[in-house]
């Protein structure tokens, strides 16, 4: 699958990272363990995050949540269907998701490859597809839901599936 790449200008990277470090600042005070998956720090996995879904949003024509104070459970909704943006810096890297997900599951899960400020699209998997029992693993930092990415559908897919 040829992937998208998006690019965040300027402006939104510079968004980005204040959402990101006051995302980082507003749990730790609180005392909200990350559930990272990776040796990267928790700062550098908000900061990321963030990036990656503002990439994501601006990719799919949607608005961000920009909310610092309050942790939503997805990130992205597109006509009542939410999604769950994920991020790796690696190339070859799998859509991974806590077993805690299972909890509050999004519709769909997006996974964006890149760094802070450009990200590529490796596709989307539904909920059913990602949380279930076939697809838990462990790569070295606990048990959680993975897919590699050839099991993953394309933009194309994933808009004629959400219309």
């Amino acid at each position: 699958m040829k992937r998208i790449e998006i690019t965040l200008s300027e402006t939104e990277s510079r968004i980005a990272k204040f959402i990101g470090k006051e995302r980082f600042k507003n749990a730790r005070s609180k005392g909200i363990y990350n559930a990272r998956k990776g040796p990267q720090s928790d700062l550098e996995t908000d900061l990321e995050g963030v990036g990656s879904e503002l990439a994501a949003a601006k990719l799919l024509n949607l608005w961000p949540d920009l909310q610092i104070k309050k942790i939503p459970d997805h990130d992205l909704k597109i006509l009542n269907m939410t999604i769950d943006v994920k991020t790796t810096k690696y190339k070859t890297g799998r859509l991974i998701a806590g077993l805690g997900k299972s909890d509050k599951p999004c519709d769909y899960y997006m996974l964006m490859i890149g760094s802070l400020p450009t990200y590529s699209l490796a596709g989307f998997a539904k909920q059913e597809k990602l949380l279930n029992e076939n697809t838990i693993t462990d790569l070295g930092w606990g048990k959680l839901h993975a897919l590699d990415q050839k099991e993953l559908i394309s933009l194309k897919d994933f808009l004629n599936e959400t219309n």
